[in-house]
């Protein structure tokens, strides 16, 4: 009989994403190359990309942090999480390249190092996004299931905080293949649908009011008259309340993983001030100003704007049209009076075109 077959834990691929204090355990290498690499090395070679990110796995946690580990480890988490394995991916890297790039080795030339091992990752995963795209297969259908969406945007966002970090290493190679993997990245999102909001509970049913006493007199029977009438008008008045707040507060809109890490990064940025760490706070200011700088609200707020695209593209046919009339006088009033008061703009009649453009009554 076979031996049982060998179970294996899973990989922890959080090794990266924390913050190091300590200098890594060297490698010897005087002798020629470190056998438990050069192992790694022929995973990658024969595509056995989990056993190859299970032994980089293995070495990170002794404390061995060579940067020719980076890459076999990081791209395991993709070939096994997919979509979802992003953001944390896209900030170990960047971990890696600014506050822990003290604490990875070898000090030789561990800039050629970095740069052909995150290239050989970065290329990677593009191809492999590539690849699955075109063939609509299995893996592909995989990636674009609900659910995969909020972490893609939310590594989106890291995007460009990510190929600034990635100046460190004094090349434009690994630059231009991150620019490359993340249009891949949008254009694969922009199929890929968000998960539904969850449903609100419903309120509790209102407790069955309790019968009047009858009145004694005349007196009472009046208050009681007012008090109904008085009952009558409160559910109007709670109504009306209820819609003034709502035009005073304007609607609702769900955060979105990119706008949720937006704020907390601010937060830290004002705790970190408030105990005087500045060298931790100008990291994250570097990235908040950048973020600035290239704000997308689709990215930060795409709940906002779904009701907008999905009417435009529904009905696109009945307002492109429309929009080769931007010029004559009716669009351009019209234009106006929503700039200065969008309620009578939205309570104007139109009426049928005399000429082309489109004809309004207030």
């Amino acid at each position: 009989m076979g031996s049982p077959a060998q179970v294996l834990e899973p990989v922890d691929f959080t090794l990266l994403d924390v913050e190091f204090t300590t200098a890594p355990v060297p490698l010897d290498e005087s002798e020629g190359p470190d056998p438990r690499l050069e192992a790694i090395t022929g995973f990658v070679a024969k595509s056995e990309y989990a056993d190859a990110s299970r032994a980089a796995a293995a070495l990170l946690r002794q404390g061995v942090r060579d940067i020719r580990l980076v890459g076999p480890y990081l791209f395991g988490h993709f070939f096994a999480d997919g979509m979802k394995a992003l953001p944390v991916l896209f900030r170990s890297l960047k971990r890696t390249l600014t506050e822990n790039w003290d604490f990875f080795g070898p000090v030789e030339k561990k800039l050629v190092f970095a740069d052909t091992g995150l290239r050989w990752l970065l290329k990677m995963m593009g191809k492999h996004l590539e690849h699955h795209s075109r063939l609509k297969d299995a893996q592909w259908q995989a990636w674009s299931a609900p659910g995969n969406r909020e972490p893609m945007e939310e590594a989106l966002a890291l995007g460009d905080p990510l190929i600034a970090a990635l100046a460190i290493l004094q090349k434009s190679a690994c630059m231009d293949a991150m620019r490359t993997l993340l249009g891949a990245l949008r254009s694969h999102a922009q199929a890929v649908p968000f998960l539904p909001p969850p449903e609100e509970p419903r309120p509790a049913a209102a407790p069955e009011p309790e019968l009047a006493a009858a009145p004694e007199d005349d007196e009472e029977e009046e208050d009681d008259e007012e008090g109904e009438e008085e009952e009558e008008v409160r559910p109007a008045r709670r109504k009306k309340a209820a819609r003034q707040e709502a035009q005073d507060t304007g609607p609702g809109v769900p955060m979105s993983p990119a706008l949720a890490l937006l704020v907390r990064k601010l937060s830290a940025f004002e705790a970190l001030v408030e105990r005087e760490d500045y060298t931790k706070a100008s990291v994250i200011a570097v990235d908040v100003l950048a973020t600035v700088e290239r704000f997308d609200p689709r990215v930060y707020l795409p709940q906002l704007f779904s009701g907008f695209f999905n009417g435009l593209t529904q009905h696109a046919e009945a307002i492109e049209p429309m929009l080769h009339n931007t010029e004559t006088l009716s669009f351009r009033a019209m234009d106006q009076l929503y700039r200065v008061d969008l309620e009578a703009f939205l309570v104007a009649q139109a009426r049928p075109p005399r000429g082309g453009g489109p004809e309004y009554d207030e």
